[in-house]
């Protein structure tokens, strides 16, 4: 199998085109790469919208210079907070025991009656189905035996309005003939083991100024929640806090160390200034306890894993926010390689979704 896909990713921060090659089942290899910045997104808006789709048609006309072949689609991964979910049960009851079959699933999905007012339906999923002979959640029942059969599935949306960022005219003009929104969290949430999955997980997404929360069970996104806070408003903070530049606070930021102690002397520097470290600390530290207790008010699972990647800079953020919230949290990582690596995670787990979707 060789097959090339192009997909565009966006976060608070930047606008990434990529076409790769998928080969050998899963192995995704980058063909082009091409990534912008933008004005950005903050309190869950674009901070410019031409802005952000005047970088969206710079992206995807350089992506495809020197490109052998251009995709048909241009699949574009929605963010997060741009997606809502909604979850439906449908049941179907037999006059004796009857295999459930193909038909009868699809009279399931037929009966589902997902609100579409407004808003597009980008990705549907059956979450779990229950028998009437038994009180646990399946992940397929195709093929088995059951006087009645009741199906949760859910459905991602996004607002109908969210066409008008992206400009169908540059899209072709590239050489795509058309394009096609997936959600970022239905992509990223095959990165957690199927097992985990199956018992219910929770995927935390860090974004430079927001976090999303997204629960999942099976191959479905349950419930998805997010709120404005992030590592870019830890920086904005510092910058007031301390008093200095923007780059000058990110590069602090990644010199601390708000679990580990130093010594009274030690300091921070970066572009000529100083600060004390045990005070840099704390300071970063009583910010990661307050992301943490934000995080910790949403219902999650037992087990959360993060992706997004825009605190690992911090030393021993991770542990702070497994403490608060009295929950492991672990880092997803690429199916394949094992990396934690961002974008490259998300751009990855784009690719294969596609190619699972065709």
């Amino acid at each position: 199998m060789n097959n090339l896909v192009a997909v565009l990713y966006f976060d608070d921060t930047h606008v990434i085109g990529r076409i790769a090659r998928v080969s050998y089942g899963q192995v995704v290899t980058p063909i082009i790469t091409v990534r912008k910045e933008y004005s950005g997104i903050m309190d869950g808006r674009f901070t410019d919208r031409n802005d952000f789709t005047n970088t969206v048609n710079a992206v995807v006309a350089e992506m495809v210079k020197g490109a052998s072949h251009v995709p048909s689609t241009l699949y574009i991964g929605v963010a997060n907070q741009f997606c809502q979910v909604q979850t439906q049960s449908s049941e179907l009851v037999f006059d004796r025991m009857t295999k459930v079959n193909r038909q009868h699933l699809q009279a399931l999905w037929n009966d589902t009656k997902f609100d579409t007012t407004n808003v597009e339906i980008i990705h549907k999923q059956a979450l779990y189905y229950k028998l009437e002979e038994y009180e646990d959640l399946l992940m397929n029942v195709l093929g088995t035996a059951t006087i009645g059969v009741e199906m949760v599935s859910s459905a991602l949306t996004i607002n109908q309005e969210f066409h008008y960022l992206f400009d169908i005219n540059a899209i072709q003009q590239a050489g795509f003939l058309n394009y096609k929104f997936i959600s970022v969290a239905a992509c990223e949430l095959f990165m957690i083991p199927e097992k985990v999955r199956d018992a219910g997980a929770t995927l935390v997404r860090c974004d430079f100024f927001s976090t999303s929360v997204a629960n999942i069970v099976g191959d479905g996104l349950m419930q998805l929640a997010h709120f404005d806070l992030g590592s870019g408003y830890l920086v904005g903070e510092i910058v007031d806090y301390f008093n200095v530049d923007y780059e000058t606070a990110i590069k602090l930021l990644a010199q601390s160390t708000p679990t580990f102690e130093v010594l009274v002397e030690e300091k921070y520097t970066a572009n000529g200034i100083q600060i004390p470290a045990s005070i840099f600390n704390r300071f970063v530290l009583d910010r990661l306890n307050e992301f943490a207790t934000r995080l910790n008010n949403f219902q999650t699972a037992r087990t959360i894993y993060l992706t997004g990647g825009n605190f690992d800079q911090i030393y021993g953020a991770r542990n702070v926010f497994a403490n608060v919230c009295g929950r492991p949290m672990i880092e997803c990582q690429d199916i394949l390689t094992g990396e934690e690596a961002y974008p490259e995670n998300t751009l990855n787990a784009m690719v294969r979704y596609v190619l699972k979707q065709l």
